[in-house]
Order: structure tokens, then C-alpha cells, then sequence
């Protein structure tokens, strides 16, 4: 019989992806310099969506036995839908728009994206999954303070340092795989042990992040390319830790709706953020960049109405690709 998702989680993971897409609305828009940091009050988001993704999914995966091949083949399956989207978007840029003089690393990123990191977020993701297997052992074997120990070092060394001291990295940049799974296994503490804290702490853990992620743009207003720095690494993993926690206290229940579009939200993602089509869609197709000649509440409502859109109508998109893959899948196996 097969599992019914508590949707409660799964409401979260909509959630998640809610505020990446709002945060690439403030992110991507061709706002004046003047005012541009005034605009960037959804950026902050991103990374809290991020983070809260790949909670729910530590904190379900980390308390499973799971092979080498089974991570292969969740990072396989991931690896196949990311290749078909961006093909599938690549061919239809082509074709629909002009193209003056297409580099030819941006063709080999199109038909290898997980290789080339077209989506920084899946590739990671991938490398996550596949030493899911690892972690998990990681999980069991280790007992509590030793857990707290090596994940301080993991979280010290990819979300803190970098934040104060841009060259030394010693486990890459705040995007990292090594970031990710540091999230990956405070979720999985936060299961082994049962870790609940209080709706107050988890309100203001979140809330007093993204207060913290919005002053650090406003103090860093005429400095552009620090401006969204803190919006990345320690602060906004706080902030994901509280809204987490607010999820996990909330009471079970079931809505198939919720979960129907849950299972397909990571579409939202290939599609809106593919590198062929961002800028298009934002500036060119929604004309974004227009709202801040117009009432400044407009621009957040517009924001917060056409990124719950934007999720709803690449999850009917993702039920479509389903509906084609499971065909694929049924004539082979006919075969």
C-alpha cells in the first residue's frame, strides 16, 4: 500500500518554492540602481526556500537504509528530467527567438546542464543524493555530540567563514554541495533526535532572519556586489530552521490537492530559472521592471500573485511530462 503524504510537509514544500520564484522576481528585474535595493525585498527568500527543500527531504530520506544504488537512481531520475526541460526549452529559445552569436558554452550547457551546473541548485542537489547513502550511515553510527560536532565544522566552514572572509573557503562557495548537505544532516538530526522547538523561538528564528537579510541590503545599498551577500549562507539557514520548525509543529493532515502539486513544485524551478529564459521572462513577458514607476504595494502584490501562479502553471507542466514519461516507460516495458 502505498504511503499518504503528510501534507503538512508538503504544503511546506510549496512553500519553499513560492519563495525561490518570488526571490528571482526581485532578483532578475532590471530595477534602477537608485532604487534597486528598495526591489530586492523578496531576494532574501531564495535561499530560505532552498534550505527548507532540502529539509523536508533530509528529513524523511535520513532515517532510511539506502544503497549506493539507490542514490544513483534518485540522482538518475532527477539527472533525466533536468536534461529533458532544458532540451526541451533550449530547442523552443532556438527556434521562437533571435540568437546573435550563441556561444557555444552556452549550447553545451543547454544539452548538459547538470555537467556545466545550469541550475547551481540541481547539480548540488544530484551530489547530494548520491551520497545520501553515506550520510544516512553517518546519521545512525555517530552518537549525538559527535553529530553536533562534525556539523558545526561543516557549518563553520561553508555558511560562516565565507560570509566574513571571501577568499578562504574551505569547502567551496555558500552554494556548495558540502553547504547543502550540511542542511541535509541538521535535518537529519533534527529527526534521529526528535528535536522540537517552541513556535516563539521558530517565529523569530525565521522572522529575525529575513529582518537581518533585508538591513544587511539597505546598509549594503551602495556596495552592489555585497548588497545580497548576506542573504546566502548562515542567516538565511537559521531563518529555513524556524519555518521548518513551525511545519513540524503543526497538526497532520491530508489534502490531495496540496500533494498533487507538491510532487511536480521542482519544475517550477527548470522552467523559471533556466539561464535561456529568466531574463526573457521576467523583463519581456511579465515586463516586471515597469512596477516601480507605479505604487510600490503593487509591486508586492504583483510579486506574491504571479510567483503562486508561476508554481501552479510548471506543476500542471511537470503532470504533463509525467503523463509522457510513464507512457515512455509503459512501451518499454511492453517491449
Amino acid at each position: 500500500m502505498k504511503k499518504v503524504r503528510d501534507s503538512k510537509f508538503e504544503i511546506l514544500r510549496i512553500i519553499s518554492m513560492i519563495f525561490i520564484v518570488i526571490s528571482h522576481y526581485s532578483l532578475w528585474g532590471k530595477w534602477n540602481d537608485a532604487n534597486k535595493f528598495k526591489y530586492l525585498v523578496y531576494q532574501p527568500l531564495g535561499q530560505i526556500g532552498v534550505c527548507v527543500f532540502v529539509l523536508i527531504s533530509g528529513y524523511f530520506l535520513s532515517s532510511r537504509v539506502l544503497s549506493a544504488k539507490d542514490g544513483w537512481r534518485r540522482a538518475n531520475k532527477l539527472w533525466l528530467k533536468t536534461l529533458v526541460y532544458s532540451w526541451i526549452i533550449f530547442i523552443a529559445v532556438i527556434s521562437t527567438m533571435e540568437f546573435k552569436n550563441i556561444s557555444i558554452t552556452t549550447i553545451l550547457t543547454a544539452i548538459f546542464p547538470v555537467v556545466f551546473g545550469e541550475y547551481w541548485f540541481i547539480t548540488e542537489f544530484i551530489i547530494l543524493m548520491l551520497f545520501v547513502p553515506i550520510l544516512n550511515q553517518m546519521l545512525v553510527s555517530l552518537n549525538k555530540k559527535e553529530l553536533k560536532y562534525y556539523i558545526g565544522i561543516i557549518v563553520f566552514g561553508s555558511t560562516i567563514l565565507p560570509l566574513f572572509i571571501k577568499n578562504l573557503r574551505p569547502f567551496g562557495d555558500m552554494n556548495s554541495a558540502i553547504a547543502i548537505i550540511a542542511v541535509y544532516l541538521i535535518a537529519g538530526y533534527i529527526k534521529k533526535y526528535n528535536i522540537k522547538l517552541s513556535k516563539l523561538i521558530s517565529w523569530s528564528m525565521f522572522l529575525g532572519g529575513i529582518v537581518i537579510e533585508l538591513l544587511s541590503i539597505f546598509i549594503l545599498k551602495n556596495y552592489d556586489a555585497k548588497m545580497i551577500h548576506f542573504t546566502y549562507g548562515f542567516i538565511p539557514l537559521i531563518s529555513a530552521i524556524g519555518l521548518f520548525n513551525v511545519g513540524i509543529s503543526m497538526k497532520s493532515f491530508h489534502n490531495k490537492f496540496i500533494n498533487y502539486i507538491a510532487s511536480s513544485v521542482l519544475a517550477a524551478y527548470l522552467i523559471t530559472e533556466n539561464p535561456l529564459l529568466r531574463m526573457w521572462l521576467w523583463n519581456k513577458f511579465l515586463h516586471i521592471s515597469k512596477l516601480q514607476n507605479y505604487n510600490y504595494l503593487l509591486f508586492l502584490l504583483y510579486g506574491m500573485v504571479i510567483s503562486i501562479l508561476l508554481v501552479l502553471l510548471c506543476c500542471l507542466i511537470d503532470k504533463i511530462y509525467e503523463k509522457i514519461e510513464a507512457i515512455v516507460v509503459a512501451k518499454k516495458l511492453g517491449k
